[in-house]
C-alpha cells in the first residue's frame, strides 16, 4: 500500500489559522484518517503534544518524507465537534473556488480565545411572557407529523415550507424544534437579518427559555465566542441569527431551518461567494440533520426543486386564527398625473391613512431605497452628479450631502452644475426622508418612525425603532426593505408600497422575482390580527406580470410565467451560470485580459460534450468602483461540473500584473 500523507491545521479552535502542516498517516491508521478526522500529533521541538484537523489527504509529500512526523493516535468520531466544520469548508473550498483558509476562517469565525464575559446581547433582555397554548391547524400539523415520521426512520430530508405570510411557519417549526430538543438535538434557525432578530427571539424564549442562543455580526467577540461556547457545550436548543449563524458549533445538531429562504440576504458578497441554502443541505448532510425552508415566496431554484420532487413541499394556505388575507388594492400613478397629483401619495392611499388615523390603527409605508432623492441633476444639460470613483450617481441625503452608497464617497450638494453651470438643478426620485416629509406635511399630527439603515446604524436601533411601533407610540412606520420581512404587528390594517416598479428597473435577470417577493412580502405585513387589513400598491406598471400576480397573491402563475423566461434565456434554474469578474486599475490592461480569458473560455466550450454559453467580454453593469474597473464574462450550461472546470482554468491562467480574477457560481444579480 503506498504512503499518504496529511496536510493538518493544529489547535484551530485557538489559534489563527494561518498555515497547514504535513504529516504521515502511518499504515495502522490509514482506514481512520479522514478529511475532518481530529488527530493527535507531535508538534514543533521535542515531543509536545498537540491536536490538529485534518484537511486533506494526498500520495506526495511536499518534503523529504525522512523528516516528516507521522500522526499518532485519532480522536474517536463524535468528540471533535470542529471535524464536521472542517468536512463542510473542504467542501466549499472544492465548490465555490476559493482557498482552503478563506474557507476555514469562514465557517470558523471565532478563532482565537477571547476574555471571558458573559453575553451581552440587548434584545435578548426583552420580557418574555409564558408561551402561548396554541394548537396547530390541520396544514401545520401535517408537515410536523411528516417531518417527524421522517425522523423516526432514519430519513434527514429536505422539506419546503411554503406558507402564505401569517400561516404560522414558525409555530411549525418550534413544534419541530422541541421533539427534536426531547431527544437530545439542536437547530439552528436562520433569518434574513439582524433587525429580525428582536421579534424572532421573542417568540422562541416564550417556549425554549434561555436554552436560545443568538448569533450575529452586531455582536462583540466575546459575545459570539461565548454563544459558541454555550452552542458546542450542549447548553442551548436553538440557535437563531442571520447567515453566519449557519456554522455555529452544535455538539448535536438535529435541523437547520432557513426562514425566508427566498432572501437575497442569503448569498455571501464576499470569498466565498457561498449560498447559505446549499451549504446548509450540505451541513445537514454531513451531520445528519433535516433542513427546512420556508417561504410565502418560495425561491425559484427551491419550488423547482419542489415541483421535480427533489425536495418535499408542504402548503400552508391560509392565516392562522381568525386572521384573513388582506385586500389588495393596484393604483397607476399615470393616471394620478393626469389627475393632476404630483404627491407621491396617491388620492386612495391618502383617503386610507386618514381612516386608519381617525381609528387609531397602524400604518407601514414601504418604498425601496433610503434618502431623499435618487439622483440629484441639471435640468438644462441632462447631467447627474456622479461619484467621482464609481460609475454611479450619487444620493442625496437631508443634511444636504451627496453620498456614493459604493464606496462611501460624499460631498455638499452643488447649486448650480458643476457641467454647464446652470441653476436649474435639483433631486429626482423619492426615498424615505422624502416620504416621511410628505407624510408629515399632509398628516401634521400623525407619528411618525423611520427605519432604513441611516437609521440603524447603531446597535440595538432595530430593536429600538421595533420596540416603539409595537408599543403604538407611533402611528407610521417608513422604511425600506427592512421593515417588510417577518415583522408582526397585529394593529397594522394598512401597508401603502411606494414606487413598487422601482425593482423592475435593474440591470438584474432576477429583477421580476425580486419585485414579487418584496410586494408580496409587504402585503403580508397588514392584516395579520384580527381586523382584516388594506394593502395598495402604487405602480407606473400594474399590467406587468409580477406586479399584476402579487396584487393577486398567486405565487403559482407568477411562477410559470417567470420560469418561462429563464428557460428561454439559459437562466438559473433552468441552467447554470458563472460569472467571471475581471478588475484591474488600468482599463486597457484589464481589457487585453478579459479578451485573453474570454477566448480560452471559448475554446474550453467549443471542447466540451455539453452545451456551454460564453458571453463576453464587456464592462460590468458598474463598470468603476473606487477607481478600479470591472469587466466580467458569462458563461451558462447545464452541467454545474463543467462550469466548476471552467472557473478551476480561469484561475489557472496566468493574468497580466495588476488584474484580478473572481468567480461566482449561479449569481444573485448581474454584475
Amino acid at each position: 500500500m503506498s504512503d499518504k500523507y496529511a496536510d493538518i491545521i493544529v489547535d484551530i479552535s485557538h489559534e489563527a489559522i494561518d498555515r497547514t502542516f504535513e504529516y504521515k498517516i502511518p499504515e495502522p491508521l490509514l482506514p481512520e484518517v479522514e478529511v475532518g478526522s481530529l488527530v493527535d500529533i507531535h508538534f514543533g521541538q521535542g515531543k509536545k503534544t498537540r491536536t490538529g484537523y485534518v484537511i486533506d489527504i494526498h500520495d506526495e509529500p511536499e518534503f523529504d518524507p525522512a523528516k516528516i512526523k507521522e500522526i499518532f493516535g485519532v480522536r474517536p468520531k463524535g468528540i471533535a465537534i470542529e471535524s464536521s466544520l472542517i468536512k463542510l469548508a473542504s467542501w466549499m473550498h472544492e465548490t465555490y473556488g476559493c482557498t482552503m483558509i478563506t474557507a476555514l476562517k469562514t465557517v470558523m469565525p471565532v478563532k482565537e480565545t477571547v476574555r471571558r464575559t458573559k453575553a451581552r446581547v440587548n434584545v435578548a433582555d426583552v420580557t418574555i411572557e409564558k408561551p402561548p397554548v396554541t394548537e396547530l391547524n390541520e396544514a401545520q400539523q401535517s408537515f410536523v407529523d411528516a417531518f417527524l415520521s421522517d425522523r423516526e426512520s432514519g430519513i434527514c430530508g429536505t422539506y419546503l415550507l411554503h406558507g402564505v405570510t401569517g400561516s404560522g411557519k414558525t409555530e411549525a417549526y418550534i413544534a419541530c424544534i422541541r421533539a427534536l430538543a426531547e431527544q437530545g438535538y439542536q437547530s439552528i434557525v436562520l433569518i434574513p437579518e439582524i433587525s429580525l432578530t428582536y421579534g424572532q427571539l421573542a417568540r422562541y424564549k416564550q417556549h425554549f427559555g434561555d436554552r436560545v442562543a443568538v448569533i450575529n455580526s452586531r455582536q462583540s467577540k466575546g459575545e459570539r465566542y461565548r454563544e459558541f461556547e454555550r452552542a458546542a457545550a450542549g447548553e442551548v436548543d436553538v440557535v437563531i441569527g442571520p447567515r453566519s449563524a449557519l456554522f455555529t458549533p452544535c455538539r448535536k445538531l438535529g435541523m437547520i431551518v432557513i426562514d425566508e429562504e427566498h432572501d437575497t440576504a442569503y448569498k455571501s458578497d464576499q470569498s466565498p461567494k457561498y449560498h447559505a441554502r446549499d451549504v446548509a443541505a450540505k451541513r445537514c448532510l454531513i451531520e445528519g440533520a433535516s433542513l427546512v425552508l420556508g417561504s410565502a415566496t418560495p425561491s425559484m431554484e427551491s419550488y423547482s426543486r419542489a415541483k421535480k420532487n427533489e425536495i418535499r413541499c408542504f402548503r400552508l394556505p391560509d392565516r392562522t386564527g381568525d386572521a384573513v388575507r388582506p385586500e389588495v388594492l393596484l393604483v397607476d400613478m399615470r393616471e394620478e398625473l393626469r389627475l393632476g397629483n404630483r404627491s407621491i401619495i396617491s388620492y386612495d392611499l391618502k383617503r386610507l391613512m386618514e381612516d386608519r388615523l381617525s381609528k387609531k390603527e397602524q400604518i407601514m409605508l414601504f418604498i425601496n431605497r433610503r434618502g431623499m432623492n435618487s439622483f440629484v441633476s441639471c435640468r438644462e444639460c441632462g447631467e447627474a452628479i456622479r461619484c467621482p470613483k464609481c460609475d454611479v450617481a450619487m444620493t442625496l441625503h437631508r443634511d444636504g450631502i451627496l453620498r456614493c452608497h459604493y464606496c462611501g464617497y460624499g460631498k455638499k450638494a452643488p447649486d448650480t452644475c458643476p457641467s454647464c453651470g446652470s441653476k436649474l438643478i435639483g433631486g429626482f426620485g423619492t426615498g424615505t426622508e422624502k416620504v416621511e416629509e410628505e407624510v408629515k406635511r399632509l398628516f401634521p399630527d400623525m407619528k411618525t418612525l423611520r427605519m432604513d439603515r441611516d437609521t440603524t446604524m447603531k446597535k440595538g436601533d432595530h430593536a429600538r425603532i421595533l420596540d416603539a411601533f409595537s408599543r403604538k407610540e407611533a402611528d407610521c412606520l417608513i422604511g425600506t426593505q427592512m421593515i417588510v420581512k417577518g415583522h408582526d404587528f397585529p394593529d397594522v390594517t394598512l401597508v401603502g408600497i411606494m414606487l413598487a416598479d422601482l425593482s423592475l428597473f435593474t440591470n438584474d435577470y432576477r429583477a421580476g422575482e425580486r419585485t414579487y417577493d418584496l410586494l408580496a412580502q409587504a402585503i403580508g405585513r397588514s392584516g395579520r390580527g384580527d381586523k382584516r387589513g388594506t394593502s395598495l400598491i402604487q405602480t407606473y406598471q400594474p399590467e406587468h406580470y409580477a406586479i399584476a400576480a402579487a396584487a393577486a397573491q398567486d405565487y403559482e402563475g407568477f411562477y410559470d410565467t417567470e420560469m418561462t423566461y429563464r428557460r428561454l434565456m439559459h437562466y438559473p434554474p433552468a441552467s447554470h451560470m458563472m460569472v467571471f469578474l475581471m478588475t484591474g486599475e488600468d482599463y486597457e490592461t484589464l481589457s487585453a485580459a478579459s479578451e485573453e480569458m474570454t477566448a480560452m473560455l471559448k475554446n474550453l466550450a467549443k471542447d466540451s460534450p455539453s452545451r456551454v454559453f460564453v458571453i463576453g467580454p464587456s464592462d460590468a453593469t458598474i463598470g468603476r468602483i473606487n477607481n478600479v474597473y470591472r469587466r466580467v464574462i458569462y458563461a451558462k450550461s447545464e452541467d454545474m461540473g463543467l462550469l466548476a472546470s471552467m472557473a478551476e482554468a480561469a484561475d489557472a491562467m496566468p493574468v497580466a500584473d495588476g488584474v484580478l480574477l473572481a468567480t461566482d457560481l449561479d449569481p444573485m444579480n448581474m454584475y
